[in-house]
């Protein structure tokens, strides 16, 4: 029996007592059985079991990234030390504990913290992408931001459901904006698909009247043809059935029969509007007013889709979502910049935070780039479609990467001007 255990016991009619330690007070913890040595030594390795454990657990918190899940078994052992029977120094052990308790909440609390920073800087993020009128690009963007959502940790009660609510409000929008979109679309080719089912109504009335003559019937045929041609697109798998019953009818040709001369006429044409929306892009990227470039960006990419997808140079393409993702990543940079920015920020703090945030944003981009890269390689490719796909949307990461560290460089331009 050390000199320095008798200072945390007593024995008294066979009884072992452990003294009053500070807050903890003076209790029985056993009984003399063997012999007195024996119980005073097994009370004691009960103690030394007790700091082992405390001493795991430390070691835990410090070698682990995820030390805020520790806490509750710090309590744990806080709240058994007052009912442990060991022989030993519980002021100190409580001490320890304590102070791993205060240490694992200011650590959680600067945690959620950042939880809260992360989770607002992604429902901006989710609103930029919200805002995009390719309804199938939108939606692969906010399927993947959600993921990330996921991952991010929890954050103080008082926040939680305000920024849950926020995000969620967010996709609820712009899932209702889509399906009213797409219903709207089908009632749209619903009534384009009654045009042409009446012109074939008119067609066969057309064949099977006996009044008229041949002549006649082709004179009318020929303008049932013109207004056939004149109306909008549907599905193509829809127009080719009614399109074959209209030849049987009036041997009209297909709207793709135009002569070659007529279609590389045309085409040009869509090419020199091409090439005009790419103009008008680039001045709303000078535009200061942000907000309205992004909205006017918006309408030119409603023009820009309605010319189709070819009928325009490699070049042209590339220059139109290279000016379109510079002025949403702008944008999206300036929204991020107004959520995190204090009152009263002078010019050049104002530049620099941009710039913080936008490494940031680039470090995360290059994170996820580099992951999609690897597993590029492990897609099963087993169509043309699927690889176009694949293809397309890395290239789509590359070049939102790269618009990024070209906005990052004009602020460091702006930073070295300013005093």
């Amino acid at each position: 029996m050390t000199a320095s255990n008798t200072d945390f016991f007593y024995i008294q009619d066979n009884k072992v007592i452990l003294k009053e330690q500070g807050k903890f007070p003076e209790r029985e913890i056993g009984q003399i059985k063997e012999s007195e040595a024996e119980t005073i030594t097994y009370f004691e390795e009960r103690y030394k079991k007790l700091v082992e454990k405390v001493d795991a657990v430390q070691k835990q918190i410090e070698e682990q990234d995820n030390k805020g899940s520790f806490l509750q078994k710090v309590i744990n052992l806080q709240n058994d030390l007052d009912s442990y029977d060991g022989i030993g120094d519980f002021i100190s052990l409580d001490d320890r504990l304590n102070n791993l308790q205060l240490m694992l909440e200011d650590y959680i609390k600067q945690n959620r913290k950042r939880n809260l920073e992360v989770k607002n800087t992604l429902i901006a993020e989710a609103k930029s992408y919200a805002a995009n009128p390719n309804w199938k690009e939108a939606t692969e963007s906010l399927k993947e931001l959600r993921q990330r959502w996921i991952k991010v940790g929890a954050v103080d009660a008082e926040h939680t459901e305000e920024v849950e609510s926020d995000f969620q409000s967010v996709y609820d929008d712009f899932y209702k904006r889509k399906k009213d979109f797409h219903e709207a679309k089908q009632v749209m080719i619903t009534s384009r698909i009654n045009q042409y089912e009446q012109l074939i109504e008119k067609a066969e009335k057309l064949n099977a009247d006996k009044a008229i003559s041949e002549d006649k019937k082709r004179e009318k045929a020929e303008k049932l043809i013109a207004e056939w041609k004149s109306f909008e697109s549907i599905p193509k798998s829809k127009y080719d059935e009614l399109l074959a019953k209209f030849k049987k009818l009036t041997n009209a040709k297909s709207k793709k029969s135009n002569s070659k001369k007529s279609s590389q006429s045309n085409n040009k044409e869509i090419e020199k509007q091409k090439i005009q929306l790419v103009e008008q892009l680039k001045e709303l990227a000078q535009d200061k007013d942000l907000k309205k470039a992004v909205e006017s960006a918006k309408t030119i990419q409603d023009k820009w889709k309605s010319l189709g997808r070819g009928y325009a140079s490699k070049q042209t393409h590339e220059e139109y979502f290279e000016i379109n993702d510079y002025i949403f990543e702008k944008h999206f940079l300036e929204t991020l910049f107004e959520r995190k920015a204090k009152k009263d920020l002078s010019q050049k703090d104002a530049v620099k935070l941009k710039m913080s945030l936008l490494r940031d944003l680039i470090s995360r981009d290059k994170k996820e780039l580099l992951i999609f890269e690897e597993n590029m390689g492990k897609f099963n490719l087993d169509s043309s479609k699927i690889d176009k796909m694949v293809t397309g949307k890395h290239d789509r990461q590359k070049r939102k990467l790269t618009i990024k560290e070209r906005l990052l460089n004009e602020l460091r331009e702006e930073n070295k001007n300013l005093k």
